[in-house]
C-alpha cells in the first residue's frame, strides 16, 4: 500500500511540475512574441497622445484578436485555408487594407498633435468612452486581420496537438503573457508622456505610423505574390 501510494504521489508531482512548465513557457512565449505585433504602433500612438487607458484599450483589443484567431485555429480553420489558397491570399489583402487605414489615420492626426503639457495634462484629460472603445476595436482589428497571427498560433499549437498536451492552459498562459506585455508598455508610455513636447511626440507617432504602413505594404506584396503563384499553378 505504501509503495502504491508513493508511486501515485510521484505521478501527481510530475503532473504538477508539467502544468507549471506549460504555464511558464506559455506566458514567456506570449510576452516575448507581443513586441512584434503591429498593434504596438497603435498603442504607442494612443499612449503618448491620450494616456494609459487608451493605450491599454489597444492592448486589450490585441489580446482579443489573438483569442479570436486562437479559437479559429482550435476549430480547424487551417484545413479550409490549405484547401482553398485564395482564402489565404484574401487574408493578406484584408490585413493590408486594415493596416493601411490605421496608418492613414495616424498620419492624418500628426499635424494636430500638441505637446502633453499644453493639451493633455492629468488635470484636463477627459475620458471619452467612445474613443476608448475605438482604440480597443483598432487593436482587435489589427491583430485579427494580421495573417501572421494565424500562422503563429498554428505553428505554436500544432506540436501540442500532436503530443496531446493541455492546449487550454497553454493558450491562456500565452494570452496572459501577451496581456502583460501590453500592460507594461501602456504603463511606460503613460509615465513618459510628461517628458514629451510637441516635436518629440510628432516624431514618435510618425515612426509608429511608418511601422504600421510597412506591415501593410508587406501584406500587399504577399497578396500579389500569392496571386501570381496561384495563377502560375493553374
Amino acid at each position: 500500500m505504501t509503495i502504491q501510494f508513493d508511486n501515485f504521489r510521484i505521478l501527481e508531482l510530475k503532473g504538477e511540475i508539467n502544468m507549471i512548465n506549460i504555464l511558464v513557457n506559455g506566458f514567456i512565449l506570449g510576452f516575448v512574441a507581443s513586441p512584434t505585433c503591429p498593434s504596438n504602433g497603435e498603442e504607442i500612438k494612443q499612449g503618448t497622445r491620450s494616456g494609459f487607458l487608451f493605450a491599454l484599450s489597444v492592448g486589450l483589443g490585441a489580446v482579443t484578436g489573438d483569442a479570436i484567431i486562437l479559437a479559429a485555429v482550435l476549430l480547424g480553420v487551417m484545413p479550409v485555408i490549405n484547401t482553398f489558397p485564395i482564402v489565404n491570399s484574401l487574408l493578406w489583402l484584408t490585413g493590408g487594407v486594415v493596416l493601411s487605414y490605421v496608418s492613414w489615420g495616424i498620419f492624418s492626426e500628426i499635424k494636430n498633435i500638441q505637446g502633453v503639457s499644453s493639451q493633455n495634462n492629468a488635470a484636463n484629460v477627459i475620458l471619452n468612452k467612445k474613443k476608448i472603445l475605438q482604440a480597443y476595436w483598432a487593436g482587435t482589428a489589427i491583430t485579427t486581420f494580421n495573417p501572421f497571427t494565424l500562422v503563429w498560433w498554428t505553428g505554436l499549437l500544432s506540436p501540442m496537438m500532436i503530443n496531446n498536451q493541455n492546449l487550454t492552459i497553454f493558450s491562456l498562459a500565452v494570452l496572459a503573457g501577451s496581456l502583460a506585455w501590453f500592460t507594461i508598455l501602456a504603463i511606460f508610455l503613460h509615465a513618459g508622456r510628461k517628458y514629451l513636447n510637441k516635436r518629440f511626440l510628432q516624431i514618435i507617432i510618425t515612426i509608429s505610423g511608418m511601422v504600421i504602413l510597412g506591415y501593410s505594404l508587406y501584406f500587399f506584396w504577399q497578396f500579389i505574390s500569392e496571386l501570381i503563384e496561384i495563377g502560375g499553378g493553374n
